[in-house]
């Protein structure tokens, strides 16, 4: 077991799409499968479900990537501090890589460039059941997730920035697509496509809880991860629903349309309350600028 065979699994254990992991690490996709499968013969364990082009992690992938994950961000940010100690302040940033974070992340590290120069962002994939406890630890100084999903913790401050509703992903081609509004009864004839509670806030679970009162549809999927939801639904596997601000508005590939819910979500910043750090608030006041100016 080497670096590279974790750095490997973790990415793709984020992305859960081998060429996408190709792309980032700068790496051909059969170099990517061949890190993959030499550290499972290592494990002696499956890491991987792959169906029709469909990755997900088994149980015992979600419990290496889970400790793994955390010894290699701490090896990363112990590094990053002895080299960088006199020169910046260091945060680092956890996010779950949904299209919209994908649009304003970069946008946010330009913006730093000139306005927070002194600060070094480290950003790092993080699951949503856990958001909590990495807080509480240390592991991230400051989260991307919903008020929901941190809950009331009297040490955890959270920073609200977008109120949504729900809206349904459909395929363009789609009879719902031209709606203006739809309904949860609308939806009883469509195959569906869950977002996994695991991994998804208590909001979504909410109203795909509705969802499954409908009684049998033709056939439904669970998606892992946002990214993996809208890229089922480009391909015509079903229509999913999601968060307002979760969804890539100017995707042309797939239609979007409003959700009739009295289910509200709430997008912002957790972090400890305990952080009085200046450059840290500093951040919190840019990322809010950015990602408003983004979402309208």
């Amino acid at each position: 077991m080497n670096f590279t065979q974790i750095n490997v699994f973790i990415n793709v254990a984020e992305t859960l799409n081998f060429s996408e992991t190709a792309q980032k690490m700068h790496m051909t996709q059969p170099s990517i499968t061949k890190n993959i499968q030499q550290l499972e013969l290592e494990l002696t364990k499956k890491l991987f479900n792959r169906n029709k082009g469909i990755v997900s992690l088994t149980a015992e992938g979600e419990f290496f990537y889970y400790n793994i994950s955390d010894i290699m961000l701490r090896i990363e940010q112990t590094v990053t501090q002895v080299k960088q100690q006199d020169f910046f302040d260091n945060i680092t940033l956890g996010y779950t890589n949904t299209p919209f974070e994908k649009m304003f992340l970069p946008k946010l590290l330009k913006r730093m460039a000139t306005d927070l120069d002194n600060v070094n962002l480290a950003l790092h994939n993080f699951n949503l059941n856990s958001s909590v406890d990495d807080l509480l630890s240390k592991r991230f100084d400051l989260l991307l997730t919903t008020d929901d999903n941190v809950g009331i913790n009297k040490n955890i401050a959270f920073e609200p920035i977008l109120e949504s509703n729900f809206k349904v992903l459909l395929p363009i081609t789609d009879r719902l697509a031209k709606r203006s509004i739809l309904t949860i009864d609308d939806l009883i004839n469509s195959d569906i496509i869950y977002f996994n509670p695991r991994q998804s806030p208590p909001a979504i679970d909410q109203v795909q809880m509705t969802l499954k009162d409908l009684g049998p549809k033709r056939k439904f999927n669970v998606a892992e991860t946002a990214n993996t939801l809208v890229t089922m639904v480009k391909g015509q596997q079903g229509i999913g629903i999601l968060p307002g601000f979760v969804i890539d508005q100017n995707d042309l590939e797939i239609a979007s349309v409003p959700l009739e819910s009295e289910v509200k979500i709430t997008y912002g910043l957790a972090y400890l309350k305990s952080d009085d750090r200046l450059f840290l608030h500093d951040l919190i006041h840019l990322m809010k600028e950015v990602i408003l100016n983004e979402y309208d």
